[in-house]
């Protein structure tokens, strides 16, 4: 159901292009919108130079390997429309992992606000004033995957793609079975 609200809003917003007036202002609503939230200085901070991400809170697997995800920056321009047009410099994407679907797994992914993160258990992704929160557990079975915006004739959506522990997946690309085998 959140994917349909997620397509239905999707679709009453377009995307501006590189260049725009809208995208300059973008540009300056995320900006001053990070000058309003800041994270604490105690939370742990890791600059992923080659993606242009920062990773609030980083988590590290059990031998020591950062766990991250890559955003695409479709996936950040889109994020940072929609909290403009939301007028909501807190918006954030959550994603989740749960059990269920037709493959064992599914992806929660809900719009959230980075004041509901939990320090004990997420993760901030960063990227152009675009903010992913993520679970630790979640983290662990996505990790290296790409959180990308996708338009196709049924929709728009924020989606996970190019996972390289996932060994099959529906049609639609919700539900998902991973190798833990590979995970360690």
């Amino acid at each position: 159901m959140f994917r349909r609200l997620l397509q239905a809003k999707s679709s009453l917003r377009t995307v501006p292009r590189l260049g725009s007036p809208s995208l300059l202002t973008q540009r300056h609503f995320t900006a001053s919108a990070r000058r309003l939230f800041e994270f604490p200085e105690s939370v742990p901070r890791e600059k992923i130079e080659e993606d242009a991400v920062t990773i609030v809170n980083p988590q590290k697997d059990d031998k020591g390997r950062l766990l991250r995800l890559f955003v695409s920056d479709r996936a950040a321009t889109r994020l940072n429309a929609i909290s403009e047009d939301d007028k909501n410099p807190l918006l954030a994407l959550r994603i989740e992992v749960e059990s269920g679907g037709c493959h064992g797994f599914q992806y929660k992914l809900e719009l959230s606000d980075v004041e509901d993160v939990d320090f004990e258990m997420d993760s901030v992704f960063e990227k152009n004033g675009a903010r992913i929160l993520i679970d630790k557990s979640s983290l662990e079975i996505l990790r290296e995957s790409n959180i990308d915006y996708t338009t196709e004739l049924i929709g728009s959506q924020f989606k996970v793609v190019d996972s390289p522990y996932t060994v099959s997946a529906c049609g639609c690309g919700s539900s998902f079975d991973f190798d833990e085998s590979k995970l360690a």
